[in-house]
């Protein structure tokens, strides 16, 4: 156990000191969550001001002429100041010269008729210019045409405002019902996402290491004082534990989206993620990586170069691409066969059921023996790759292939 656990912290101490790996296994969930952390904060900021849908403020004071006598009510959301009535036109031509108002709107008398108003600036900026926020003038006169019935104006100003839920084939409500939001849709594909990345990476690092080991032929020099078991155990459970960590910082990000966001990233009120979800992604994760990093290992054990295992890795996680392929229809349809089968299926179930069961609520039993399967199918991978690992020595001198692995994996020759 000592040598097994020596192995797992040289190879932590490796694996950190490779800057590829700390940058996209470390440093980008910390640095998506800085970002998320400043919108929380910036759109945080906008959300405590006062409550208002009828579009930004225009930051100067404006005026209006109104021949129509149209505008008998100010709005009482509208800046106090903001719009001052002149009598005529050059009572406001006067006022807009003297630099007490930014413009002026003029209503003319058929504006009932043509629905044009005109408005006035001194100087014409042509980038700006025609960016000028009108909206809140639209307000005032959407409200006088409801003869100051705010409540009506409000109702004519966003006529049209859709809850949307979704259900089981069943009828019932189901795991994601809820008002729509960013979040319940993207959940099932992010979960998916974050396993994928969590298996790969870390998988990947190990291909990566095992090949230079094995040509500066350190390996030869590990094999004479530690087990073939113990070198690939302790490669395996070093970056297991370095792929939990990537997913706990993912993990606390989605916590902080949940938790923190409210109302500035339009989280709907009550939204959050089961602890028996993230419970499951940690299962997961260790049952995935341990299936697929014991392969790549044993891609590395093989290969003479790294540069020899890109093919080989897109056979190996082949598996998990046919999955990201068939997802959409995983997520529409979580209980149909096809979702069933690739979330039983050990080496497409990590991320299958993931998907399922974000998107409804998938029977105790099926997540337990998907489990069960990948642990019997990591216990058996790990087995054969550790024999490849006392073989590779042998086999150091021939060039690798797809069908000499599968051999080796096998225990022939």
């Amino acid at each position: 156990m000592k040598k097994t656990l020596a192995v797992m912290h040289n190879e932590i101490r490796t694996s950190l000191g490779r800057k590829a790996f700390v940058i996209l296994s470390l440093g980008l969930p910390l640095l998506v969550g800085l970002i998320v952390l400043v919108m929380i904060l910036i759109r945080g900021d906008t959300a405590a001001a006062p409550p208002s849908d009828t579009g930004p403020e225009l930051p100067e004071t404006t005026g209006y002429v109104d021949p129509a006598g149209l505008v008998e009510v100010i709005p009482s959301d509208v800046p106090d100041g903001w719009l001052i009535s002149y009598p005529d036109g050059a009572a406001a031509q006067a006022a807009l010269e003297a630099g007490e108002i930014q413009g002026y709107y003029v209503i003319p008398a058929g504006y009932l008729q043509s629905g044009e108003l005109s408005y006035v600036q001194l100087d014409y900026e042509f980038i700006s210019g025609n960016r000028l926020d009108h909206s809140l003038m639209e307000w005032v006169l959407l409200v006088n045409l409801f003869n100051g019935d705010e409540a009506a104006a409000t109702g004519a100003w966003r006529p049209l405002d859709v809850n949307w839920q979704q259900t089981t084939a069943a009828g019932a409500a189901g795991q994601g019902a809820s008002d729509e939001s960013w979040i319940a849709e993207l959940l099932p594909n992010l979960m998916a996402f974050l396993l994928y990345m969590a298996i790969l990476l870390p998988a990947s690092t190990l291909v990566s290491t095992v090949t230079d080991e094995k040509k500066n032929r350190v390996m030869e020099i590990l094999l004479s004082s530690v087990s073939p078991g113990q070198l690939i155990g302790g490669k395996i459970l070093a970056l297991g534990l370095l792929g939990l960590l990537q997913i706990a910082l993912w993990v606390a990000i989605l916590w902080i989206v949940a938790h923190l966001g409210g109302q500035a990233l339009a989280i709907p009120p009550g939204f959050s993620i089961p602890t028996s979800l993230l419970v499951w992604t940690l299962v997961y994760t260790l049952l995935g990586y341990a299936m697929y990093g014991s392969q790549m290992a044993g891609l590395g054990a093989l290969a003479p170069d790294v540069k020899d295992t890109s093919g080989p890795i897109m056979v190996v996680m082949a598996p998990l691409i046919i999955v990201y392929v068939f997802l959409m229809i995983i997520v529409q349809r979580p209980d149909g066969a096809l979702a069933i089968g690739l979330s039983l299926f050990p080496l497409t179930s990590p991320v299958a059921m993931m998907a399922r069961m974000t998107a409804t609520d998938v029977p105790v039993w099926q997540p337990l023996l998907a489990a069960v399967l990948q642990l019997i199918t990591a216990i058996v991978i790990v087995r054969a790759v550790a024999r490849l690992f006392h073989a590779q020595a042998l086999l150091s001198g021939q060039p690798f292939s797809l069908k000499t692995y599968g051999r080796a994996l096998l225990g022939r020759p």
